[in-house]
């Protein structure tokens, strides 16, 4: 077995490995990781064959470990352990906080490597039951992203306590991207397979939840024939009560996980990004 650093040829097999565990894995996604912080993207490989990876990406103070995954056929023989404290020995060092969406039966595992638990996350999916609502070109043209990225970086600023902006404007730079901006509150979404359109990252200012109403129908109206899937903080009720009034059901669990302080607000976030 041998452990170093992903390739770009390796990425469609890392999606298939991703298909085979139940991972939601974009490959443009994971190109751009691979971009930006190539030094913290693993791959393990037997007779060179990837069988697992694990990556993360940086920002100003922490790091994101995004992808963490091992084939089922060499699960439960140390791959994975290997393959994380070869990334986590390359981020403790250099990182006030480092971030993780555990599978809740991987908690006890990064526990033993000083995470907590700081949030329940869970996946929500529009199932096309959609309650009807009013949507008009005037309130189009309302969401219109002229001022996306001035927005972008003052409110994510605020919630994350960092300037993340030179991966989230990549990661939001795409073909299929469908970007929305108010006054208080920005949300992108993309298409990440034939099935399924990601809804995040998605923010709004606490105390502006009429602009989130009018970003969720906006996102139902132009996104409603594919499904959307979202990861949202489950402890902040008026996110939740907002999915749940426009049809969308929890299908997966997950927890946010910290090392380090955490100074992320989450009652900004209605919809982590993937």
């Amino acid at each position: 077995m041998f452990i170093g650093w992903l390739k770009f040829a390796d990425v469609s097999k890392l999606v298939s490995i991703a298909d085979e565990v139940g991972w939601l894995v974009d490959g443009y996604h994971v190109k751009l990781m691979m971009m930006h912080s190539a030094h913290l993207c693993y791959g393990a490989y037997e007779e060179g064959e990837l069988v697992g990876a694990v990556m993360a990406i940086e920002f100003e103070n922490s790091a994101m470990i995004k992808y963490f995954m091992v084939s089922s056929r060499y699960q439960r023989g140390g791959v994975g352990k290997r393959l994380f404290e070869t990334l986590i020995g390359s981020l403790s060092s250099e990182y006030q906080n480092i971030y993780i969406h555990a599978n809740p039966n991987m908690v006890s595992f990064f526990e033993r490597y000083g995470f907590e638990s700081k949030m329940e996350v869970g996946r929500f999916i529009n199932v096309g039951k959609v309650p009807p609502f009013s949507f008009t070109n005037a309130n189009a043209k309302e969401l219109d992203s002229e001022n996306f990225e001035s927005v972008i970086s003052k409110i994510d600023q605020e919630t994350f306590g960092e300037n993340r902006m030179d991966f989230l404007m990549q990661e939001m730079d795409r073909n299929s991207s469908l970007k929305f901006t108010l006054p208080n509150s920005f949300q992108h979404s993309s298409v990440v397979n034939a099935r399924n359109v990601y809804l995040g990252p998605w923010q709004v200012r606490e105390g502006h939840e009429e602009e989130a109403i009018k970003m969720m129908r906006g996102v139902l109206y132009f996104r409603g024939l594919k499904k959307i899937v979202a990861d949202i903080p489950l402890g902040v009720k008026h996110v939740v009560d907002l999915y749940e009034k426009y049809n969308f059901e929890k299908k997966q669990h997950f927890v946010h996980m910290v090392r380090g302080k955490s100074s992320v607000k989450f009652e900004n976030i209605y919809a982590f990004s993937l």
